[in-house]
């Protein structure tokens, strides 16, 4: 049997959800005092059974969905109310649809106010009833006929629900302690209060606790449970937490307390939905649409990956939402689409991932993904995460965060998965995280295809040093740890060989070509007759009628040797030419304070596209110093 157990009412407006859990309990879950002046529920209620049972009282208007789905998202079982004068009615197919979505299969059914009608009507209602209950798989709850103001057949209901409760099995929830906050208020004395159930995990007085999505550290004072001080409260049970150091205002319905360090807040997730069997509007995708997960409420927009271009109805979709806000959820977790306007219910499914990888819409990579995932196993969702990371590695924390599992759980299936040799470990800044391996062999086939074109590409180079290989690859933002292994693993396996700080291909041999000095010789000839409009390198290659490959090699050496040097990326002068430059500058500044643009291409002889690099050059060798238009001398000419 539950320690604790937790029952939620469904059904339309004024269907008597209310008067039946008064019935029931003596207490009227209607607390504010616009649902007494009104006659109707606008938030969710509360009324305890015993000090073990609460049950949650949930408005029926379709104005106040976002409450129901605050009462219903963290119940046992429920107990649908339908009146037998009005029958079957718009909110209670919605509120059917909702718990269906959120998972909740288990429960009873009331036909309430069989004082108004007749037998006739009554059974006509009862069949109705049990007609709908057969469209959700629902057909063997059972279905009491009552009159909660005459007090007929009470006593037989809540007979039942005793044995419903007794039967009921402690959920075994492996998870970190999480609550989703349904109010929040102040006591007098004690501060701000919030209440919600707790998910999973025990909270003690005196733990700190993270405000989500927030991200906010706050401490517990004191815990209760229906008005009784408690040292600790755990999975299952309605809590009250005494917070300190925060404001009511701050903290409110759809926020999340958790274990600190176990959740992430995200604006993003992917998920797995169902439609409902009636779409009344034409639904395309990157639709914007309210979407409800646990106590919270968003907008956002809504995706799918078929190829559907509208919703059609009872069908299963694989969607990624994007939120306009922060939120705090975890994989597993269900959530309800409604559409942004008109405002009605569309679908609902469960969080596959927070955060997920970019996805393309071929049907090979988001089914892959999906199948992959879908399924919430532990050791599938971490070895999906780390796979999908691509060269970002995780630590325990990072897990815990992305997908809410214990830390004992995530070091089970990661020393599975090294035994296994599918994960590699390393040490990153002090830390330990964890590579995909196939991943990092991925990395190393790529480091190895990079040399070897590089080698073609530079066939009298040697090789080529690590800033090199990692700009060349754009691989600077993978950590340094990472590349290293990768360089060192395929030297140890004798593919690459490192001499003189420069990494090559084991057997890779310099093709140093008999005409490569006739080479260097014509190259030095063509920029020094060209001075300062000396020809591109692709230029070169078409007047000496020579691969490009080769001309950006001898070009390379040559840089090397100082015989010539590259201006701004873009070409290469003769060095004696530029020496002539930095002698003209010499001696023209020893005349004068500043020198104009126009001058220098006097001197020159050459366009802007050749001036205005060389200047730019200059100003970065620190030869001259940019005085608006015009150039001082820089303290490299040394006057």
């Amino acid at each position: 049997m539950k320690k604790h157990t937790i029952i939620g009412t469904a059904g339309h407006i004024d269907h008597g959800k209310t008067a039946l859990v008064k019935a029931l309990t003596g207490i009227d879950a209607d607390r504010l005092k616009e649902e007494k002046a009104r006659g109707i529920t606008i938030d969710i209620g509360f009324a305890y059974w015993r000090d073990d049972v609460t049950i949650i009282d949930v408005p029926g208007h379709e104005k106040f969905i976002r409450n129901m789905v605050a009462g219903v998202s963290t119940i046992d079982f429920f107990i649908l109310v339908i009146a037998a004068d009005d029958g079957i009615m718009p909110q209670t197919v919605e509120h059917l649809d909702i718990l269906h979505f959120f998972d909740v299969h288990d429960g009873l059914v009331v036909i309430n106010k069989i004082d108004l009608v007749d037998q006739d009507w009554l059974d006509l209602i009862v069949e109705e009833t049990k007609d709908l209950l057969k469209r959700y798989g629902l057909e063997n709850l059972p279905v009491f006929k009552v009159s909660s103001t005459v007090g007929e057949n009470i006593d037989t209901l809540r007979t039942e629900i005793e044995n419903k409760i007794h039967k009921l099995e402690e959920k075994n929830i492996v998870q970190p302690f999480r609550l989703m906050v349904d109010r929040s208020f102040t006591i007098k004395g004690y501060g701000t209060v919030v209440t919600g159930t707790v998910l999973s995990g025990t909270l003690h007085k005196g733990d700190e606790v993270d405000q989500m999505p927030q991200e906010r550290r706050l401490k517990v004072r004191g815990i209760q449970t229906h008005v009784k001080e408690m040292a600790e409260v755990r999975s299952g049970f309605r809590a009250a937490v005494n917070l300190q150091g925060i404001n009511k205002e701050d903290i409110q319905r759809g926020d999340v307390i958790c274990q600190p360090g176990s959740m992430q807040p995200f604006n993003t997730f992917t998920g797995v939905m169902r439609t409902i069997a009636e779409i009344p509007a034409k639904i395309t995708n990157r639709v914007q649409v309210h979407v409800y997960m646990g106590t919270a409420e968003h907008t956002g927009q809504m995706m799918w990956f078929e190829e559907d271009k509208k919703l059609s109805p009872l069908t299963l979709y694989h969607v990624r939402i994007s939120l306009d806000r922060p939120a705090a959820a975890a994989p597993g977790d269900a959530f309800l689409v409604r559409l942004h306007s008109p405002v009605i219910t569309l679908a609902g499914g469960k969080i596959i991932e927070i955060d997920p990888p970019r996805l393309r819409k071929k049907p090979e990579i988001w089914q892959a993904y999906f199948d992959r995932t879908a399924n919430g196993d532990a050791g599938s969702m971490i070895n999906a995460l780390l796979d999908y990371a691509g060269l970002e590695a995780f630590s325990i924390s990072d897990i815990q965060k992305k997908l809410f599992l214990q830390t004992d759980t995530i070091k089970q299936v990661l020393e599975q998965l090294s035994q296994k040799k599918r994960v590699r470990l390393f040490n990153i800044k002090g830390h330990n995280r964890y590579l995909n391996n196939q991943n990092f062999n991925m990395l190393t086939e790529e480091i190895t295809i990079f040399i070897s074109d590089y080698h073609a590409s530079y066939p009298i180079k040697p090789g080529i040093n690590r800033q090199e290989l990692i700009n060349g690859m754009k691989k600077n933002w993978v950590a340094p740890e990472i590349l290293d292994a990768a360089l060192q693993k395929l030297i140890n396996s004798d593919i690459l060989r490192f001499v003189h700080n420069l990494y090559a291909i084991k057997d890779f041999e310099v093709k140093i070509s008999k005409d490569t000095p006739a080479v260097k010789n014509e190259i030095l000839e063509h920029l020094h007759s060209r001075r300062f409009a000396p020809p591109s390198i692709e230029e070169m290659a078409g007047i000496m009628n020579l691969p490009l490959a080769e001309i950006k090699s001898v070009t390379s050496v040559l840089a090397k040797e100082n015989q010539i040097i590259l201006i701004k990326s873009q070409f290469f002068l003769h060095m004696q030419v530029w020496i002539e430059l930095i002698e003209y500058l010499r001696t023209y500044f020893s005349k004068h304070s500043d020198l104009s643009v126009v001058t220098l291409k006097d001197f020159l002889q050459t366009t802007r596209k050749y001036a205005i690099p060389l200047l730019e050059h200059l100003d970065s060798e620190g030869y001259t110093r940019r005085a608006g238009d015009l150039r001082t001398p820089g303290h490299k000419l040394m006057l």
